[in-house]
């Protein structure tokens, strides 16, 4: 069903120029594209760089912790201990 719109996309384009030729009705688009367009660019440039911060920061502290975590080992003898009682680890 879909398949068939298809043949109208010439005309939806052919409409959409002719509308917008109007200088009247050119301008109305060109206002709500650029009433949508500043506020968007606005926060692209606010938050981008934000999240490409948190982003670096957030790989630097999961280096730094990794080389910082203390594992506990248990001592040789303990070891034989284990096994001479005849617990399988």
């Amino acid at each position: 069903m879909v398949r068939y719109f298809y043949a109208w996309t010439p005309l939806a384009f052919v409409g959409a120029l002719v509308l917008l030729a109007l200088p009247w009705l050119g301008l109305i688009a060109l206002l709500i594209v650029s009433l949508v367009a500043l506020p968007a660019l606005a926060f692209a440039i606010v938050v981008a760089p934000y999240l490409l911060v948190q982003a670096i920061n957030r790989r630097f502290h999961d280096r730094s912790s990794a080389g910082s975590q203390r594992v506990a080992v248990e001592s040789p003898t303990a070891r034989q201990r284990t096994f001479q009682k005849g617990y399988v680890a």
